[in-house]
């Protein structure tokens, strides 16, 4: 089992031949192999990925996934073998993802459908509260508070669909 952190969210991955196991809920996985990109389909979703070449492949590396700029970084093992080798992250321009388009936003860091709506405008929260749940691939995603602070807007409803970087909520 590998912790693996993308666009800010740490998930326990295990890969089993043709599944993968995330945070306890198993997926089929197909991988096809495409000029410059592979396509990976995760429980009936297809993803476009682009990876470095083989020999550059290492925690804190730059991915695009779906045309969007992510850095992976994991500890651990995937599946069998021997573990991956480890590499700091670039400390410059390491990205993790779109960045907060205003003060105090909160964002979308996969695409998903709002199911739950637990915060509303005026609201105080604490941080680590849950502000609402996202579903994408079929995991309920606790999105929480990440300070102190007064709920100024909720951005979205329940049942929209967003995609990752869209503005969800702003607290001050």
């Amino acid at each position: 089992m590998a912790k693996v952190t993308i666009g800010g969210r740490t998930y326990d991955v295990e890969v089993r031949g043709d599944r993968v196991i995330v945070d306890g809920h198993e997926y089929p996985v197909t991988v096809r192999e495409d000029p410059g990109h592979s396509t990976v389909t995760v429980g009936g979703v297809p993803y476009r990925i682009q990876l470095p070449p083989a020999d550059q492949r290492h925690s804190g590396m730059e991915v695009q996934v779906d045309y969007r700029p992510f850095t992976v970084q994991w500890e651990g093992r995937l599946a069998g073998g021997s573990a991956p080798r480890q590499r700091p992250a670039p400390s410059t321009t390491a990205s993790s993802g779109t960045k907060p388009a205003a003060k105090g936003a909160i964002t979308a860091q996969i695409s998903g459908k709002v199911v739950r709506i637990h915060a509303k405008a005026g609201q105080t929260v604490s941080k680590g509260d849950v502000i609402l749940i996202l579903e994408a691939m079929k995991m309920e995603n606790e999105i929480k508070a990440p300070a102190d602070g007064t709920v100024k807007e909720i951005t979205v409803t329940e049942g929209q669909r967003v995609a990752e970087g869209d503005v969800l909520a702003v607290i001050e």
